[in-house]
Order: C-alpha cells, then sequence, then structure tokens
C-alpha cells in the first residue's frame, strides 16, 4: 500500500507550478537516494513496477530540475540491474518511449529511456535484441499497429550500438527484400524504409561505422544500384547527409567513387540527384571531394538531357564560387578549380550562369578581373572558341535582317536594337505613326530570334510594348548605357523585377532581356581593372597574365566589333574602352612584344569608336603606327594597317599611300 501512494504522488510531478509539486519531489529523490525501490522486487510488485515507469515516462518534462531527472533515472536503473529478469511487459514499455516525432511521447521521455538503455545495456540487450529480431520476422502480436521498430533501432542505435550486433543480418535482409520482384508494394515499402533507417544511421554526427555494421554499410551503397528509382533516390539523400556530417570521414572515398558510377545512371532524375549530391558536399567542404571527381561531374554538361545540363551548370557555377572565396580567405593556395569556366563556357546557354552566379556577392570588380585573367590564361583553343560561340549565338537572329533592311548593319546588337526601339516607342507616344508601328513590330520579330522560343519572345514584346510604368523603361534605359556602373546596372535589375512581381506573366522574360541588354558580364569598371592588372603583372614579371591580360582585351573588342558574318559578341562594344586611351598609348611604347601586338589588335577593332579620343590623347600615335607598320613584325604590321584605317577620319588613305611608297 505504501509503494501505491509513493507510485501515485508522481502523477503530481507533470505539474511543476502545484503547491505540492516540492513535496513529490523530496519523495522522489529520497526513493533513488535509498534504493527503497528495490524492496517493490521483493514483494514481486511487477505490475506497480511498470505503472511506476509509465508514469514517468508520462510525466517527465524538458523543464524539470536535473535533481528529478536523475532521480527518475536512478530509480528505473536500480529496478532493472536488481531485477533477475527482465519481463517482455517492462520492456516494451521503454521501448515504446523511443521513436522520432512522436506526438504521444515527448522528447524528454524519449531521452529518459535511451539513458536507462545506454545505463543498462548489459541487461538490456539480449531482450531487446530478441523483441526486435521477432518484430523484424514478422511476430508483431505484442506491439500494436503504431509501433516503429525501425525508429526503436535508431534510438537504441544513439545510444546503445552494441545491443544491435545480432540485428545486423536482419537489417541487411531488409535492404534486399525482394529486389526483383519491385513491384511488390509492401515489400518495396519495406525495403525503402530500412534504407531510411540505415542512412540516418550513417549519418549521425560524429559516428563511425563499426565493423559489425560493414554489412549493412556495404549493402546500403548496393542500394544505389536498385531498380527502384525512389530507393537510389533516398540513397543519394541520404549519403549526401552522411557526408555533410562528416566529409573526412573514412568511408568518404568509398562513398564518392559509388556516387561516382552513378552519374551514367539510366534515369535522369537519378543523374541530376547525384550531380547535386557531389556538388553540396564540395561546397560544404571543397577539400574532401577530389578534383577529379569534380571533372567527371562537369562530363555531364553534355548530358542528353537538358535537365541535367542546365543543373550541373549551375552547380558547377557554385562551386566555383566557394573556389574563389577560398583562394581569397587563404584557404586555398592552388589553382586546382580554374578549369571550371572554361567547362562553362563550352556548354550552351550560359549568360545567366556567368553573370550571376559565377563569383560570390561580395567579390569585387578587382577580384573578378583577377580570377578572369587566371582563367583565360589557362584556356585552351575549344574553350576560347566556346566563348565565341556563346556571344556569336547572340547575332545570329541578325542573318536575316540584313536581307530586308541595310540599316540594321549599324544595328548589329541587341543593345542598339533596343535602343532603337525605344527611340521609336517615344516617337510613337508623340506621333501616332503607322510605319512607325510597323517598324515597331519588325524590330520585336527581330529581337525575338535572340530567344530560345521567338514566337514567345515576339509575343511578349507586344506585351511589354503596352506596359505604362515610367519606372520600368528608365531601367531599361540605363541597363542599355554602357557608362552604367556595375552595381548600378545590378541593383537597376533587381528593381526592374521587384517591380514586376514573380507572378507577373512577363517576369522571366524581362530577367532575360535585362540580362541581354546589360553590361553586367563586362563593363567599362573591367576593362580599367584589366589596364591596371596588366601594369601589375608587367611590373613583377608575370608575361603570362600580362599576356593573359591583353588577350581578355583583344576578345572583348573582337566580338564587339565585328558584323554577322565575323561578330560574336551582341552585349559588348568598343564603348567599353572609352576612357582608356591613355592606357592604349601607353602600352602601345611598351618595349615588350606581345603586349605591343596585343593593344594593336585592340585598336585595330575598337580604333573607329575612340577616335576622337585617341586623337586628344596622342597626337603621335599615327607616326608610332605607322612606324609599326615598317618595323614591327609581320603580324604587328598587319595589325597596325588596320588600326590606322581604324584610327584616321579618312580610313587610313593617307597614311598607308605614304607607306606604300
Amino acid at each position: 500500500d505504501i509503494f501505491h501512494l509513493i507510485v501515485g504522488t508522481f502523477n503530481g510531478l507533470s505539474d511543476t507550478n502545484g503547491p505540492s509539486f516540492g513535496r513529490r519531489v523530496v519523495i522522489l529523490e529520497t526513493l533513488a537516494k535509498y534504493r527503497s525501490c528495490v524492496v517493490m522486487l521483493d514483494l514481486e510488485c511487477d505490475d506497480l513496477v511498470n505503472e511506476m515507469f509509465s508514469t514517468f515516462f508520462a510525466v517527465v518534462r524538458d523543464d524539470h530540475p536535473e535533481s528529478v531527472l536523475a532521480s527518475m533515472l536512478t530509480i528505473m536503473v536500480v529496478v532493472l540491474e536488481e531485477s533477475e529478469d527482465v519481463r517482455d511487459d517492462l520492456l516494451l514499455i521503454i521501448l515504446s518511449a523511443l521513436g522520432r516525432k512522436r506526438s504521444d511521447v515527448t522528447p524528454a521521455a524519449r531521452r529518459l529511456a535511451m539513458n536507462v538503455i545506454e545505463q543498462c545495456s548489459g541487461k538490456l540487450g539480449a531482450g531487446i535484441k530478441q523483441f526486435l529480431i521477432s518484430l523484424m520476422s514478422g511476430d508483431n502480436h505484442l506491439v500494436n499497429s503504431e509501433f516503429d521498430y525501425h525508429e526503436v533501432i535508431y534510438d537504441v542505435y544513439c545510444c546503445a550500438p552494441q545491443i544491435l550486433s545480432g540485428v545486423v543480418p536482419y537489417l541487411t535482409g531488409e535492404l534486399l527484400v525482394s529486389k526483383f520482384q519491385y513491384l511488390q508494394t509492401d515489400q518495396l515499402d519495406t525495403r525503402l524504409r530500412a534504407v531510411r533507417l540505415v542512412g540516418d544511421l550513417f549519418s549521425l554526427p560524429g559516428s563511425t561505422i563499426c565493423e559489425a555494421f560493414r554489412p549493412i554499410f556495404s549493402e546500403f551503397l548496393k542500394r544505389l544500384t536498385d531498380r527502384v528509382v525512389d530507393v537510389r533516390m533516398s540513397v543519394l539523400e541520404h549519403v549526401k547527409n552522411c557526408l555533410l556530417s562528416n566529409p573526412s570521414r573514412s568511408e568518404a572515398a568509398e562513398i564518392i567513387s559509388a556516387l561516382c558510377d552513378r552519374l551514367l545512371d539510366y534515369d535522369e532524375n537519378v543523374r541530376k540527384q547525384v550531380v547535386a549530391v557531389i556538388s553540396d558536399v564540395a561546397c560544404h567542404s571543397l577539400a574532401s571531394v577530389p578534383v577529379e571527381t569534380i571533372k567527371l561531374v562537369a562530363e555531364r554538361l553534355r548530358d542528353k538531357s537538358l535537365l541535367v545540363k542546365k543543373f550541373t551548370l549551375e552547380r558547377l557555377a557554385e562551386i566555383f564560387k566557394v573556389y574563389c572565396t577560398s583562394c581569397t580567405d587563404g584557404s586555398i593556395t592552388t589553382n586546382e578549380y580554374d578549369w571550371i569556366p572554361g567547362k562553362i563556357f563550352r556548354s550552351d546557354t550560359i549568360e545567366s550562369i556567368l553573370c550571376g552566379f559565377l563569383f560570390p556577392t561580395g567579390f569585387s570588380i578587382k577580384d573578378k578581373v583577377k580570377c578572369w585573367i587566371r582563367v583565360f590564361s589557362g584556356f585552351d583553343k575549344i574553350e576560347v572558341k566556346a566563348l565565341e560561340r556563346m556571344l556569336e549565338q547572340k547575332q545570329r537572329y541578325l542573318v536575316n535582317a540584313l536581307i530586308y533592311d541595310r540599316d540594321f548593319l549599324s544595328d548589329c546588337r541587341l543593345q542598339q536594337e533596343m535602343q532603337r526601339y525605344l527611340s521609336l516607342r517615344q516617337m510613337h507616344q508623340d506621333t501616332d505613326s503607322p510605319d512607325l508601328q510597323k517598324k515597331v513590330l519588325f524590330g520585336f520579330r527581330i529581337m525575338s530570334r535572340c530567344f530560345s522560343d521567338p514566337v514567345k519572345a515576339e509575343e511578349s514584346f507586344q506585351i511589354l510594348d503596352q506596359l505604362k510604368d515610367a519606372n520600368i523603361w528608365r531601367i531599361l534605359v540605363n541597363l542599355l548605357d554602357p557608362n552604367t556602373s556595375f552595381h548600378q546596372a545590378s541593383s537597376g535589375r533587381d528593381d526592374l523585377l521587384k517591380v514586376l512581381g514573380e507572378k507577373h506573366r512577363l517576369y522571366d522574360f524581362l530577367s532575360t532581356l535585362s540580362l541581354k541588354c546589360s553590361y553586367l558580364l563586362f563593363n567599362k569598371e573591367h576593362v580599367k581593372e584589366i589596364f591596371l592588372e596588366a601594369t601589375v603583372q608587367k611590373s613583377t614579371g608575370n608575361i603570362q597574365y600580362t599576356h593573359s591580360c591583353m588577350n581578355i582585351l583583344v576578345v572583348t573588342i573582337d566580338l564587339s566589333m565585328k558584323l554577322v558574318f565575323l561578330g560574336i559578341l551582341a552585349r559588348f562594344s568598343p564603348l567599353l574602352l572609352g576612357g582608356a586611351e591613355e592606357e592604349l598609348v601607353k602600352f602601345l611604347k611598351d618595349d615588350n612584344e606581345i603586349i605591343k601586338e596585343g593593344i594593336l589588335h585592340v585598336l585595330a577593332k575598337a580604333g573607329g569608336t575612340i577616335r576622337e579620343q585617341l586623337a586628344m590623347s596622342s597626337r603621335s600615335i599615327d607616326l608610332i603606327l605607322e612606324r609599326l607598320c615598317l618595323e614591327g613584325s609581320r603580324r604587328q604590321a598587319k595589325y597596325a594597317v588596320h588600326a590606322l584605317a581604324a584610327i584616321t577620319k579618312d580610313d587610313g588613305i593617307k597614311s598607308l599611300s605614304v607607306l606604300y611608297k
């Protein structure tokens, strides 16, 4: 009767604010201190012991004083250790308190049960093992339908993994169950639940896979080749968590090797998920993923699935962004990842990646230019051609335009066509002329060819033309201005999209159009930094990087000046060299032949646009070019002739006539 009264008082421990809570705690602590609960075993009060355990699990709270939690644990441990055998009904009470995300069990009760199992693992081990084996063998008459033995295994693994060594063969069997008869729903569900459980076990922070669990781990990785896509996807999600929880774990190389094998999976969603897993781990800890693995991921840029191609493109850019940040803070000192931009250039539809995802948000123009120069110095011929091809695609729509109107020869870039449209739009507002409207519509047709879906783009242009918000048109005008700074262009583009809102039907269209019209990839600030970096590299004697600086300028201008058949840069114009005339002349006088040749190439392509500014910067530039025509190398003479024709008002006729004589 006394013990019935004592256990009954424990029911009120849940009310920490009750007037008798303190007295109940004293009774609890006294029972724990003097181990009086052992008398309950001598009196064979088995049902009362069960009631006491159930009461503790029901009333324990997170806000209980530490002394209360310790006393409960002490009483339960004493009872179990002093028992000759742990009865099945008492074991079930303890195990029923286990499980994540249980609505009928508090987190405090779960922790209490796990602490009990941890401290009494020797006493409870055999019973728990036999109990779990019975359930996994299909004998579930002792438990209700809500009892989840997978959750019990998880919690036991967290507190006393040695208990589960005898369960390993049965859990391995669940991973294998009916893997060939995969259409049987109930057996597939068992395999999926086993995969989730094993994945969760191996993803525990700080956990190591002991020898007893190696068979489960090996079979778990083999499920990456399971015939059911859902199983493979589940394994991928869990191996990612395994690596993220401990990137340097001893099994990392084995996991990554298995992932690389699935990069060629027949299902595109699986391939995409493999790219996601490797990329997530690389972004979390770049040093934990071998460079060769990232190169295998990059091969998915040639995947037959557009979904996989685009996703791989984005993730490679993220990895490169992490690499740039690591280089900045000094945690990485090698150039092992400089090949990534080259791979990106080889793919299709890359402008948004290069502008928005390649570099960290906080990267300055100077940081970006340094990175571009280093990367560009490692480009091979294919990657340079890929860069040109990427830019050339933006001009192909003009070929047909030349058939209809010679004026389009001067409007060979999308920026110029947009500027022409904005002028026509203003005129159309002032004067309602059918001819102007025809020109506007014709311009829409031409510009729409710059998009992947010309029909939809032309329709979007017509909808855009109806918008009355002055902020939209003001921002577009600023984006088309080559003097707009990178920060102004970036914030202006963000403002434009905010004005529309993500639900607006033109949101995606204007997101693309504003990118194509802006100077976000390269602008005057980039050109200025390229000259500064070239000066620095030259002073340090780094000829390779200095040459790379010149090549970037040459490519930028070369791709800006040529028309439909030769030009491949629709976004950039020679106007970007405006303000850099003094630097051009200074480098033209340099003794280094490579630098001199690069500047001659730049002048040959951009000289016509900055002709007047060049004349103001140096009155002797004509003479310098004439001298190079006579005394320079064959290539220098070739570029010098073109430069003379570009920078002189008479197209070089006078100078070249003198040279000819």
